[in-house]
């Protein structure tokens, strides 16, 4: 393996000052409406979004079409309205090969719009970059000699390989297979004469011998039984929001082992097994080495042989003779974290659900490549001098070390027996994104690294693939090789006889599930429990016998096996995997040891007793243990049985396996020798960019600003995490990462966060946690959900103003409610090729809640619309669609405007965005009432100091208030803007205010006025607040949105100088 260049750099930073760890609030949990602090939304409350143009920006924006225009005649910047209007939107043409939940991209980042491109605005920006880029790069010249290898590092730490490996003695793994077994007779009749495992001996053969008998072939003509019945959801997780998969729909059933990006991730066991023999789509286990390439059906071309025969999909698909079978895919990662326990791997930990088993329908690559001229036979010389030959693939996808590439052995792929075939379809609907679409490589019986995705190109070579992840990846290597640098591993990653390829054989016990409870109360007399699991083999081969023990592997019981429907091909192959499971009697259960699982194949062969631990953690099939412990119930006093399995997958900590002596070690290596320099929570969000990338992992602070541009998973994976205070970066980096990982990282360290910041993120970490499991309990006419991205359709776009529109959107079928609290906001999201890009808005309507039990409720009486609804019934939650006002930012001669609003602007009717929400923690239930952050606060008298967009949730409060019955709560506004045409909703709060002048006054504040303006000028200080505020005092609250400047140097200030306190009475929305 070429050494990496691992160049790391660090900027000098003398941490926070003592004035600022003393002054730091005490955080806990909560104070997700602290002004300016990142909430759990990734928003600052109190702010509106950055992606709007403050004062100064404002003043140089024309924000009118005629610069548009001239800017476009140039022909050398692009806009967001000039790629927006370039792009045809071919999924709304073409859906029938469009995988479900498939979402538009505009294939540009906001990034290259706004700041790559030479606006003038960049060019001063860029040049003052280059020249701190070129003093940096100075001292890294300084530095370059002193990068250590991985191998020398470990040699460094005293780890003595080569001798002391071979030196140990060989142990015996394979275990006893040779237990007696005697015949049963039926289990009721004969339970006072025979043991347990006997019984069950002989009702399994009995029951296995009909089964084997009636086995059927699959013709490959099957349909799928999940056609119908795979993604039941097409939301997008908030995990891939800022990546460049963001515009992939999964299920939430996936347990994300390597953080948000890429996504590798297994279902949740028992799930799995629930699910059938056929796994559903959003179910199957998922491997990505990078972002998923966004690829279309109508462009792209599958290249054989150097273009010697170029086909598009729908020449695969109409061309060529599909078959579509059943094939049991797993990762030869599967199981990998029972290695990590005993020794840090290079993978990162799969649990036991790294397996699936689905229909693949496609062209056999046989015909394809004999279509390409490709002789069935491969000679060249005399028979003794034939060469070996291999076909190799190649996918679109751009992982961090080059393309994807393997080969397989020429004869192997022609072998018509060996069903290798190019899939477009998954369980009979087009591939999703994450696995392969439009195509993909499908080798049964191999492991599914093997399987490329995305499939581009195929040729024919005399010789093995050398790409990096055909070398590098899919390995078992020798337990002495422990890193991948050095002589003995590059020996070792070429050497042919390492490579991964057909799968091997496994079994795992799924019941008793992990942390699943028997209360020794059930262990009556003849009551029986069933344990579950499943098994599969690599080449073909069948699973022929499956034996639990319950005494360690003293005994064993068989097991009987459920195969799928028609499982068998060309009369002796079985492609996919089985079910088994075994009634054993309570009472025995309760007195087990442990539950112990092995299987055999048609070779006889079985699974060894312990784990061979390698360098890359592959092809653990060892016995799968799962053991028993006596718990008591703490409400009931009962006492039970509660089973652990080995691991669980990622970073949790639950299985009964811990860390060995040597990882303990290791993690004690990677606490000694921490700067002590402190770093309050506002210091550490400050370097939130990817020019000044900081890190939280364990409680310490790094700067990975250097790491980006070489780190072997992509900048993604990092900047998503930059300035965050949380434990997510910590688990996410555990669960990637070994010890020269660790050291590497120490190599970035600046110091460590406050015992405040510290305690901020363990609380914060067990409430985000209870939220997620309650999330999904709700009404399910609610579109809203709090942590995945909902498709929306644009249904009108009204012109308010020459830059003001107002948006209406439809929900989703099937949904009639929004589901948003007053002064609540949506996010709203649009995909761009290397992330969503996402703005906060409060909807103008509705503004009311939904009526109850369809009764429009108690509002006020006024004027009756012309279909004899009032103005207030008509802004209640209800009819499935919403209004935003939004405000667009035209770009000009120097800048691109904004993003979302031109988008907004120029995209067609009919086409989709998404909204994710509610995010904000304030939020009013009327006559003064608020809940914040779970707690009730009532205030007769409110203050609201608003700027440019954030009006929209102020007037989301004044709308509740003043159309709600009974309601007397006193409002005071001031409302600040650049000019007469930028305040937003003018006429609606100008009618308010004239109705309700008892209760509502505004005052506007205008930067830039015209000179008939008679309202006040200048910007907001504390003159303005206190003449037209409410002054503190029991029941009076301010409540907080604009811009930063004019927030936190301005009104923030001014407020507390009068006597208002934050978090007390000042808030943020």
């Amino acid at each position: 393996m070429p050494p990496i260049p691992h160049r790391i750099s660090l900027r000098d930073h003398p941490g926070s000052s003592l004035q600022d760890i003393e002054r730091e609030p005490d955080w806990g949990f909560g104070h997700q409406h602290r002004v300016g602090f990142l909430n759990g939304q990734d928003r600052k409350p109190g702010f509106t979004h950055d992606g709007d143009y403050d004062d100064e920006q404002d003043e140089r924006n024309t924000r009118d079409f005629g610069s548009l225009e001239n800017s476009a005649k140039k022909g050398d910047l692009v806009n967001f309205r000039d790629v927006i209007k370039g792009e045809k939107d071919l999924h709304l043409r073409h859906p029938e090969n469009r995988s479900l939940g498939w979402r538009y991209v505009l294939q540009c980042s906001e990034d290259w719009i706004k700041n790559t491109e030479e606006w003038p605005a960049n060019v001063k920006k860029r040049k003052q970059q280059e020249e701190a880029a070129q003093k940096e790069a100075e001292q890294k010249k300084d530095d370059q000699d002193d990068v250590q290898q991985e191998h020398e590092w470990k040699r460094q730490q005293g780890e003595n390989k080569h001798h002391d490996a071979y030196g140990a003695p060989s142990e015996d793994s394979s275990g006893d297979s040779s237990a007696p077994k005697e015949e049963k007779t039926e289990y009721e009749k004969l339970r006072e004469k025979y043991s347990t495992q006997e019984i069950a001996l002989l009702r399994s053969l009995q029951n296995e011998k009909d089964v084997i008998k009636s086995l059927e072939q699959n013709d490959g003509r099957q349909i799928s039984p999940m056609k119908d019945h795979n993604r039941t959801t097409i939301s997008i997780d908030e995990a891939d929001q800022f990546s460049p998969d963001n515009w992939i729909p999964r299920s939430s059933d996936l347990i994300r082992l390597t953080g948000k990006h890429p996504l590798n991730g297994e279902p949740h066991l028992r799930r799995l097994f629930e699910a059938g023999l056929v796994t559903p789509n959003e179910l199957h286990y998922v491997r990505n080495h990078g972002a998923v390439p966004r690829l279309m059906w109508e462009f792209h071309k599958l290249e054989i042989e150097g273009g010697r025969l170029v086909l598009s999909m729908d020449d695969l698909k109409n061309k060529f003779d599909a078959i579509n079978i059943q094939v049991a895919l797993a990762c030869d990662g599967n199981r990998r974290k029972e290695l990590n326990m005993m020794k840090r791997s290079k993978g990162f930990n799969w649990g036991s659900g790294a397996v699936s088993c689905a229909f693949w329908k496609g062209p056999l690559l046989r015909d394809v490549l004999l279509a390409a001229g490709v002789p069935e036979q491969m000679h060249q010389g005399t028979a003794h001098e034939a060469q070996r030959h291999w076909v190799n693939f190649e996918g679109a996808d751009e992982p961090s070390e080059g393309k994807y590439a393997t080969s397989i052995p020429f004869q192997y792929a022609m072998d018509p027996t060996n069903d290798v075939i190019l899939a477009y379809e998954m369980n009979n609907v087009p591939l999703p994104p994450d696995h392969g679409y439009p195509v993909r490589l499908i080798i049964p019986g191999y492991v599914g690294g093997r399987c490329v995705k995305w499939l581009k190109k195929i040729w024919i070579s005399d010789k093995e693939n050398d790409s990096y992840y055909h070398i590098w990846d899919n390995r078992v290597l020798p337990s002495f090789v422990t890193e991948k640098d050095g002589e003995f591993a590059e020996t070792l990653f070429k050497h042919p006889d390492t490579a991964c390829n057909e799968q091997n054989l496994n079994s795992v016990t799924v019941r008793p599930a992990h942390g699943e409870k028997i209360a020794l109360t059930d262990a009556r007399k003849g009551k029986t429990y069933r344990i579950e699991g499943y098994a599969y083999d690599g080449g073909g081969h069948e699973v022929q016998r499956v034996e639990i023990s319950l005494d360690g592997g003293e005994t064993w019981l068989y097991c009987i096996r459920k195969f799928p429907e028609y499982p068998m091909r060309h009369g002796n192959k079985f492609w996919t995997w089985v079910h088994w499971h075994i009634d054993v009697e309570i009472a025995h259960l309760l007195r087990a040891e442990g539950i112990t699982v092995r299987c055999f194949n048609v070779f006889k062969n079985t699974q060894p007793e312990r784990a061979s631990w390698n360098v890359m953690g592959m092809m653990n099939n060892c016995w799968y243990v799962v053991r028993p412990e006596i718990v008591t119930d703490p409400d009931s006093g009962i006492p039970s049985t509660m089973f652990r399995h080995p691991t669980e997958p990622g970073t949790a900590d639950g299985g009964w396996m811990k860390p060995s002596t040597e990882n303990q070690i290791a993690a004690a290596k990677q606490e000694a020798g921490t700067p002590q320099k402190q770093f309050t929570r506002e210091e550490i969000e400050k370097h939130d960019k990817e020019d000044d990338c900081w890190l939280v992992v364990d409680g310490k602070v790094y700067d990975a600003t250097s790491v980006l541009s070489w780190h072997p998973g992509g900048k993604a994976a990092i900047v998503g995490h930059a300035g965050k205070v949380h434990q997510e970066t910590s688990d996410e980096f555990a669960s990637i990462h070994d010890g020269y990982a660790y050291e590497q990282l120490r190599k970035c360290i600046l110091g460590v966060v406050t015992d405040k910041a510290k305690n901020f993120i363990k609380q914060n970490a067990e409430a985000i946690a209870k939220e997620v499991a309650n999330s999904s309990k709700g009404d399910d006419r609610i579109t809203l959900q709090k942590h995945r991205w909902v498709p929306i359709k644009l249904k009108a776009r009204k012109t308010i103003s020459e830059d003001t529109r107002t948006y209406t959107f439809s929900v989703p079928d099937g949904k009639t409610l929004l589901g948003l609290g007053t002064c609540q906001h949506v996010q709203v999201g649009f995909h761009l090729m290397d992330r969503m890009l996402i703005r906060s808005y409060t909807p103008t309507r509705p503004l009311l809640p939904p009526a109850k039990d369809d009764k429009k409720g108690p509002t006020k009486q006024d004027d009756k619309h012309s279909n004899g609804e009032s103005p207030a019934d008509a802004q209640r939650d209800g009819d499935g669609t919403f209004d935003l006002t939004v405000k667009t930012y035209f770009p000009d001669d120097n800048q691109p405007g904004g993003a979302m609003s031109n988008i907004l602007d120029c995209m067609p009717i009919g086409e989709e965005i998404e909204i994710r929400g509610p995010t904000g923690d304030i939020v009013y239930s009327g006559n003064g009432t608020f809940v914040i952050e779970g707690k009730e606060l009532t205030f007769k008298k409110v203050n609201l100091v608003l700027g440019g967009s954030g009006i929209t949730p102020g007037y989301a409060l004044i709308a509740r208030v003043l159309l709600s019955a009974g309601d007397k709560t006193e409002l005071r506004v001031v409302d600040a803007n650049k000019s007469e045409e930028d305040i937003l909703l003018h006429e609606a709060l100008d009618e308010f205010e004239k109705k309700h002048r008892d209760q509502l006054q505004v005052t506007h504040v205008l930067s830039h006025p015209s000179e008939e303006w008679k309202g006040k000028k200048g910007h907001v200080n504390a003159d303005i607040l206190k003449e037209a505020l409410f002054a503190p005092g029991d029941g009076t609250v301010v409540l907080l949105c604009g811009p930063p400047t004019m927030i936190q140097k301005a009104v923030l200030p001014a407020l507390k100088n009068w006597g208002f306190e934050e978090e007390k009475n000042v808030f943020g929305f």
